[in-house]
Parts: structure tokens; sequence; C-alpha cells
């Protein structure tokens, strides 16, 4: 769609990051060029390099703007207990967003060679920016007895857990925990928070 000579710079900047997204899923990063995302957005090259300066600023920040952290820190400044109903929450949260964001998850994942300079740098990776987010909950939990261990390896584990549903779709299309995402995580919960030992049994 062609811009209109109305439209303000933030809109601009969004019909950018879309455009770009759109096309990086297509062809992944190195075949993205600015030309094709720029003509896509309906502005010219020029308007691209004065809102983001370069190709790797705004691959940079299609990664920021859709990985939904913002979403993410929302529910957890809304979370009040027990424990099971608010990693449920931050679930569906994470579930909904990687599951929306399949297509930058794949492209992060094949061209990990890509820029490694910036994409080295921890300052800005989104999904570091929601392992904190969920760090905060688990230390509120493991403060109050609820669960233990440390908190960013416990963080970690839970985001893997999602993080597995939704990249092994594919590969497991019969698994049932596919069928009912809401299902699938009051499992993941459960184990996450009582594992799978039977009451009783110790280990040998």
């Amino acid at each position: 769609m062609i811009a209109t000579r109305t439209a303000s710079p933030d809109q601009t900047r969004e019909r950018i990051l879309c455009a770009a997204r759109e096309v990086i899923a297509r062809k992944g990063k190195r075949g993205a060029t600015t030309r094709e995302i720029a003509d896509v957005a309906g502005v010219n090259e020029a308007t691209l390099f004065r809102h983001f300066g370069s190709k790797s600023a705004l691959v940079l920040a299609v990664a920021q703007r859709f990985c939904g952290v913002v979403e993410l820190r929302d529910v957890v400044a809304q979370l009040v207990g027990p424990v099971e109903s608010d990693l449920l929450a931050v679930g569906r949260v994470m579930l909904d967003r990687m599951e929306s964001q399949k297509d930058i998850i794949r492209w992060s994942l094949v061209e990990a060679e890509y820029d490694k300079d910036l994409f080295a740098s921890t300052a800005w990776r989104p999904q570091l920016a929601m392992h904190e987010l969920v760090v905060g909950v688990m230390e509120r939990y493991a403060a109050a007895k609820e669960i233990h261990g440390d908190p960013r390896r416990l963080a970690m584990l839970f985001m893997g857990i999602v993080f597995m549903h939704v990249m092994a779709r594919e590969k497991f299309p019969e698994s049932d925990l596919h069928g009912d995402p809401e299902k699938a995580l009051r499992f993941y919960v459960d184990v996450f928070l009582n594992g799978v030992r039977s009451k009783g049994k110790t280990a040998t």
C-alpha cells in the first residue's frame, strides 16, 4: 500500500517494521533487501534509512517490536496468585507470542551467523527481557517458599517448555498436547511445579 502524505512518523515507522517482518519471514535476514522492504511499506529507501539507519538496526527493531515483552510485562504486573494461576497467565502470553512469531524464531535460529557483532550483544535481546520478567515471578514464589531452586534457572526452564511446545508442533502433530493449548499449559505447569515422580518414591 502506498504511504499517504498525512502519515505520522510513528505510523511510517510501524509500517516499515511490519513490512520488514513480512519480507524477512519470506526471505530471511540475508535475503531481505531494504529496497524490497521499502517497497512493501510504501516508502522509499531514504525514508527507511532515516528511521532506522541501517539494515542491521532495522532487523534488531523488528525483533524488539514483535517479541511480546510489553504484553508480558503488563500481565506480570497484575499477577496476584496463586502460583499455578500466575504461571498459567505467564505461559499463555508466551505461548501466544511465540506462536505468532514463529517466523522470527525460525530465521533467528537458521541465520545465527548473521551480523555476529550485533546479535552477540545481550543488551537488546528481547528474549532476555522476557526472561528477566519471568525471573521476577520465580523470585517472588521462591521467597514465599512455594517453589525452590535458582529463579534464573527455573525461569529458563519454564520458558524452554513453552518454546518446545511451539516449535515441536510440526514435528509431533499427533500429540494430543497440540490440540488444546490450555490443556497443554496446565500439564506443563503441573509438571513444572510437581514433577512426575510418584508420591512416596525416592531416588535410588
